[in-house]
């Protein structure tokens, strides 16, 4: 008998968006694609936790920054079906059973140390500021937003980012995928 499984396949992407004589960069070492494969009944209940999947490291020159997150697919909330095996379960895949943990060593990020779910990049978590013109805040405070940088002030411009996903036993077997979204723009 054939083991049928659920494989989330997730894309990462980063996006800096900055204007002349300012800047705002990533630097990133790491694999762009993940899989989380549920292939026993204890990981579809229990979830799995993929620990710092990604740390982003932040790179602010002259300028205050915001940082956010949110998924791309094709059906604005749900993952994209690839593939799916059978006729029992629910092919329409929420987003929201994807959450991230996005933190640093000086507890800089709004969102702390718990899990959130992830939503759509049309509406998008901020780890850092928000959609409106902020106000500066330093690194010894949360939400840091200043010129600075992951060389000299790893503490305050390095992101660990943990993912985790708990599908339950609701969806259908298959294959299916998403792109998570990092965007760092100036706090204009």
């Amino acid at each position: 008998m054939k083991k049928t499984a659920l494989i989330l396949t997730l894309s990462l992407v980063l996006l800096n968006l900055a204007a002349s004589g300012q800047s705002v960069s990533f630097a990133l070492k790491t694999s762009p694609n993940l899989n989380f494969v549920f292939d026993s009944i204890d990981k579809y209940n229990k979830g799995i936790v993929i620990p710092s999947f990604v740390t982003l490291k932040v790179d602010a020159v002259g300028t205050e920054w915001d940082l956010y997150m949110g998924t791309t697919t094709t059906a604005s909330g749900l993952f994209d079906v690839n593939t799916s095996y059978g006729t029992s379960g629910n092919s329409s895949i929420p987003v929201s059973i994807l959450q991230a943990r996005v933190y640093n060593a000086s507890g800089t990020s709004q969102t702390g140390t718990s899990f959130f779910n992830l939503t759509d990049i049309a509406t998008p978590v901020y780890m850092i500021g928000s959609a409106a013109n902020d106000a500066s805040v330093n690194c010894a405070s949360s939400g840091t937003n200043v010129a600075g940088s992951y060389t000299t002030q790893p503490q305050c411009y390095s992101f660990k980012v943990d993912l985790k996903a708990t599908p339950g036993l609701t969806y259908k077997a298959g294959s299916y995928s998403l792109r998570i979204d990092f965007v760092l723009i100036q706090d204009l």
